[in-house]
């Protein structure tokens, strides 16, 4: 069917004839918007619907076609008032054919009995042999107890489904798993034995449930691409199954549940030399001690094909290990290009304590994986500061050419008990990075400007694809607001954020220094915008009055006088300079008779 849009005859009716350039429009959509786009034609209304159900996560919308009379309390759980009819399991499957994603969080039950009446009424001859979720791709079920798994989350799995998400009950962190997980197992692999990403989370130690992740991995051995668990619990059996699988390129962890982490358990994988070692291995995150990293490096073989590594230590690591991790990495992983190496964020911090220099990594200690790698991503994080001094950054900044992501150690938990400002960069740094790291759009670092006159950088390098600047720092802020302000507006454009990197961590940095400097950089980050703007429209008028100049000259030569008067003109005190420091917009054009030309 063609849509017919009225009789204008503009290109904007006639483009959104096309299914394909109409769908791409009201993909980005808001929901409420769309609800409005679907009640415009038929056409509209297949393609709005679509978009407004691909994602679900609740069932009630589904449930409420169900019940043409409401429901109704029992046991304090939703139940029919009055039992489905034909119509409304044909109106019911119209809609739940166009769900692509499925999110059920079963937490409080409060549907059972509406999963029972589904369960038991449902249509055979309608959907697909009974399966009233024919384009479903992705399930994601968060379960409290083993019966919400084998009864409920069975209901929706079959063998379209290539993204299966899984939030164990809790009641594993205390009790071993029953049988009954085994057996919710086995139907999960036979009901769906294409998945190709697997999400597996519980808030507890991987050895309750590691024969339950195992039997799920070699169940879809064949399919499974990307493994995500919580952080701790990259274990030596896991890694050594997944080494095998022909597909598998992504083992990461889950960012809101670290899982926890089991010190009587060693990371000891011993994977055999083979020609089908890791196939297709792209990424990989470990959480271990860096000692435990480092033997694993030393004795297991690493594909090629591995760009991306992380690495977390779930204890405070020493100068010594961090730099010879580094070594390692380099040697082993010559092809990585994102790297992540990380202290634990959710281990709360034993005592107080004011490391001395000697003590803090250096960021020498990381030039193993700067020499040797092409890096595009770079983190490193470590409860004490990282010693980066200012003499050092053009030479880092020369070896991070290709830089996109730059994070090195903005939040670190303590202060050194002696320091000298120059032990850290300054926002002078900023002008090295702009210069020769073209297209570094993250950056967070651990400042100190003390005694720093930004005024003496009169033409700072702007930092043109940077979109979020994070800064930390020791104590209280170093530096005025408005000598920030006006430094800033010169390396950075319109749309860029910036940010305090200092986090407080019980026994820690202090709250008041956390504070202080979030409501500093919070300040600066909302009068920022204005400030570049005004930069930009000076030097747009700069570039008119020199416009107007070369006319003037070229006006005069015409006439046979001599232009050099203007030059003889004390411009100072009436017209403002060209400058180049005018940041971040581009240096005035030269004009020609054919126009302004660089």
């Amino acid at each position: 069917m063609s849509l017919h849009l009225g009789t204008h005859d503009s290109a904007m009716p006639r483009a959104l004839q096309v299914l394909e350039l109409l769908d791409m429009v009201l993909r980005g959509l808001d929901r409420k918007t769309l609800a409005k786009a679907a009640r415009v034609c038929r056409d509209w209304s297949n393609i709005a619907l679509g978009h407004l159900w691909e994602t679900l996560t609740d069932l009630l919308p589904l449930f409420k076609l169900l019940a043409p009379n409401g429901f109704e309390l029992k046991e304090n759980k939703l139940v029919f008032k009055d039992l489905p009819l034909e119509n409304n399991w044909r109106r019911f499957c119209e809609y739940s054919n166009r769900v692509k994603s499925l999110k059920v969080d079963d937490t409080d039950e409060r549907y059972t009995h509406l999963f029972d009446a589904f369960a038991r009424l449902r249509p055979f001859h309608l959907g697909q042999n009974g399966n009233l979720f024919p384009s479903l791709r992705k399930l994601e079920w968060i379960g409290p107890n083993e019966t919400s798994l084998l009864t409920r989350s069975v209901l929706f799995m079959h063998p379209g489904i290539q993204t299966f998400s899984i939030h164990l009950p809790g009641s594993y962190v205390h009790t071993r798993p029953s049988s009954a997980l085994r057996q919710y197992i086995e139907h999960s692999i036979a009901r769906m034995p294409y998945v190709k990403e697997l999400t597996v989370t519980l808030q507890g130690y991987m050895a309750i449930v590691e024969a339950a992740v195992l039997q799920l991995v070699k169940g879809w051995s064949k399919t499974l691409e990307t493994l995500t668990v919580p952080k701790y619990w990259t274990s030596t059996g896991l890694l050594e199954t997944l080494s095998s699988l022909p597909r598998f390129n992504t083992l990461k962890a889950t960012p809101d549940i670290p899982g926890v982490y089991d010190p009587a358990r060693r990371f000891q994988p011993n994977i055999p030399p083979s020609n089908r070692l890791w196939p297709a291995l792209e990424m990989l995150e470990l959480a271990a001690p860096f000692r435990e990293v480092i033997q694993f490096l030393q004795k297991n073989p690493l594909p090629l094909t591995l760009t991306a590594l992380v690495v977390y230590s779930p204890r405070m690591e020493s100068r010594e290990t961090i730099r010879e991790l580094c070594a390692e990495i380099a040697r082993k992983c010559p092809n990585v290009q994102s790297l992540c190496i990380a202290k634990c964020y959710s281990r709360p911090l034993q005592q107080r304590l004011h490391p001395t220099l000697e003590e803090c990594p250096s960021i020498d200690d990381l030039q193993p994986v700067l020499d040797g790698l092409n890096l595009e991503e770079l983190a490193f994080l470590h409860e004490h500061p990282l010693i980066f001094r200012e003499a050092k950054v053009e030479e880092v900044a020369t070896k991070l050419k290709d830089i996109v992501f730059l994070e090195l150690n903005p939040d670190p938990d303590y202060t050194p008990v002696t320091f000298d400002h120059r032990d850290f960069p300054s926002l002078k740094s900023l002008d090295v990075f702009g210069r020769l790291c073209p297209n570094l759009s993250k950056l967070s670092l651990y400042l100190d400007n003390t005694g720093v006159d930004l005024k003496t950088v009169t033409d700072p390098h702007p930092l043109v694809a940077m979109d979020e600047l994070v800064i930390g720092g020791p104590g209280h802020p170093d530096i005025g607001r408005e000598d920030a302000l006006l430094f800033l507006s010169k390396v950075l454009y319109e749309g860029c954020t910036v940010q305090s990197g200092t986090v407080c961590r019980e026994r820690g940095v202090p709250l008041a220094f956390t504070q202080q400097r979030r409501d500093f950089w919070l300040a600066v980050n909302q009068q920022l915008p204005l400030l570049i703007k005004a930069r930009e429209e000076e030097v747009k008028v700069v570039e008119r009055l020199y416009k107007a100049i070369q006319r003037c000259e070229k006006e005069i030569e015409r006439c046979g006088g001599d232009p050099s008067v203007i030059g003889n003109l004390d411009v100072d005190e009436d017209l403002p300079q060209a400058s180049t420091s005018a940041q971040p917009a581009s240096p005035p054009p030269v004009y020609s008779e054919s126009g302004p030309s660089s």
